[in-house]
């Protein structure tokens, strides 16, 4: 038995299951590290439970699946060809896709896995040079990469089973970018939002739908107004012909600074036969509750300032970026949930980037000695476009670091908005929830949002505690509480925990995940783990 096999053996053996009575997480189980040069991903399946992915090294990996009751259900090791990275997944319902790749390669390979037997499809795909890997869905047995080429958006096409590889034809004829890669699973749609314009002329984002096959079915260009453009797009189906858009709102004049996009508010947009229609806009100095961030002093100037516009028939400019997550519908209105994030620097004299910066953990590093944050494209922008100037933390076109120069140093989140709408995009009501010292290396949506009739509960993870509120309407039920994600093993002592997360499972059922680094005097000394806790709201 090779080093590699016994190690990936005591991984799985080492596997510690344990039951957890505190009021908010159900039960709870680690993984000790097999080594600091690996890493683990936790991908939620639903009620057909949760997968972890331990990348080994460059040519191996685990898979084990656990059911909701966290218990495991099968392993399987498994090996990469070429030295590529674990880049993203995709589940369509039915099967989970895993994409590896590397930076700036025109080798691809997709692991199909077969969550209810437990074995795995390995499929390799050679196609264009060079490119620049931004996002990745599956549907059945197609696949879609999309990423940059020289400069310019490209979506990548195979079919699996029929072996068949081409490139999407984008037709934009200005300078564009690919902001997101949604899988519709209802519809068997995948949907290519481009930001389109060049420094703010002519800007324009274009929505291009595509079935299983690859075929183009329909677009729809979101021209600007005469002050405001739409600066981004997350689609929800009504019916066949009827779509409705939400999405961030700003100057068109934004556009083209070196700080990037930003925000002026939430626009609504109904999309009939591929037709824009019922477009409003809503400013953020119109919510109720949209500077509860702030303290009182700061909230008490701000709207004076806001007040005072609006003596004068004006409204403030504002200057947000917020990432919105996909629509929430409940029965006749919209809900959304969106995060105000920017960008954090620090000034040095080199340019070794992010990952030099305190985001490990010491001898204890999830950023191990192969993790290279350019090593597919995604860098610092978790599952967004690094090539949207909108995500950017440079602003438009620049995605470097500079020697002597800003260096970015993080995502810092302020906090999270919830807004309802009704099916007109009338905005019913809003509310928010504070993230205080958030910062992540990647942007990525923290706050998940958990919906029992009219009550809403917000929460999100943050240096390994959950914080949540309860809402219902513009009212608070329940103000923001913390509760820390802690052992089961008398003596334990959490020194360190980084990358947490918490997902939506199923049903009311959340998994909470990420590193920790414990000390136990008593019960054998110090472990590294990767903990997965079953949490209920």
């Amino acid at each position: 038995m090779n080093t590699l096999v016994k190690r990936v053996a005591l991984f799985v053996g080492l596997l510690l299951v344990v039951s957890f009575t505190q009021a908010q997480t159900v039960k709870r189980i680690e993984l000790p590290l097999p080594s600091n040069n690996s890493e683990l991903f936790s991908i939620p399946l639903g009620e057909q439970g949760v997968l972890v992915l331990t990348q080994l090294s460059k040519t191996n990996f685990t898979l084990n699946r656990f059911d909701t009751n966290l218990e495991q259900v099968w392993s399987i090791n498994g090996t990469i060809d070429g030295n590529l990275d674990y880049v993203k997944h995709s589940y369509d319902g039915k099967n989970l896709y895993l994409l590896f790749s590397r930076y700036r390669s025109n080798v691809y390979e997709v692991i199909k896995v077969n969550i209810g037997p437990g074995f795995i499809e390995k499929f390799q795909i050679m196609s264009v040079d060079r490119m620049e890997v931004s996002d990745f869905q599956a549907l059945n047995a197609s696949v879609f990469i999309a990423g940059m080429v020289n400069s310019q958006p490209v979506i990548l096409y195979s079919n699996l089973l029929e072996r068949k590889i081409k490139v999407l034809p984008s037709a934009l004829k200005s300078q564009a970018e690919i902001q997101s890669l949604e899988l519709d699973s209802t519809a068997s749609l995948i949907n290519v939002t481009y930001a389109v314009g060049t420094r703010g002329k002519n800007y324009q984002l274009v929505v291009k739908s595509f079935d299983e096959s690859g075929k183009q079915i329909a677009q729809v260009v979101m021209n600007p107004e005469s002050e405001f453009a739409m600066m981004n797009g997350k689609l929800n189906i009504v019916s066949d012909s009827t779509q409705v858009m939400f999405g961030t709102y700003g100057h068109k004049n934004t556009i083209g600074s070196s700080r990037g996009p930003t925000s002026q508010g939430i626009y609504f947009s109904k999309l009939l036969d591929n037709e824009v229609t019922d477009l409003k806009f809503h400013s953020f100095t119109d919510f109720k509750n949209f500077f509860n961030f702030m303290s009182e002093r700061q909230k008490e100037k701000q709207e004076r300032k806001i007040q005072e516009k609006k003596e004068k028939g004006e409204d403030l400019r504002l200057d947000y970026r917020l990432l919105v997550h996909d629509i929430i519908k409940q029965d006749d209105k919209y809900i959304m949930v969106a995060e105000a994030f920017y960008a954090d620097y620090r000034y040095n004299n080199n340019n070794y980037g992010l990952y030099n910066t305190g985001f490990g953990m010491g001898s204890f590093n999830p950023y191990s000695t192969f993790y290279n944050p350019y090593r597919w494209g995604y860098g610092n922008y978790g599952l967004y476009s690094p090539f949207s100037s909108y995500y950017s933390p440079w602003g438009w076109g620049n995605r470097y670091y500079n020697n002597n120069q800003q260096t970015f140093d993080g995502w810092i989140y302020t906090h999270a908005i919830v807004a309802a709408f009704d099916e007109k995009g009338n905005l019913l009501w809003d509310n928010s929830i504070e993230m205080k010292n958030v910062r992540e290396a990647k942007l990525s949506e923290k706050v998940k949002a958990s919906i029992k009739g009219d009550e809403i509960t917000l929460s999100y993870s943050n240096k390994g505690q959950i914080f949540t509120k309860i809402i219902k309407g513009d009212k608070v039920l329940e103000d923001t509480q913390s509760s820390k994600i802690t052992t089961a093993i008398e003596g334990d002592k959490i020194k360190e925990t980084t990358s947490d997360a918490i997902d939506f499972w199923y049903g009311n059922y959340f998994i909470a995940s990420g590193y920790q680094r414990i000390n136990n005097e008593t019960e054998g000394g110090k472990r590294n783990v990767f903990y997965l806790n079953k949490v209920s709201f």
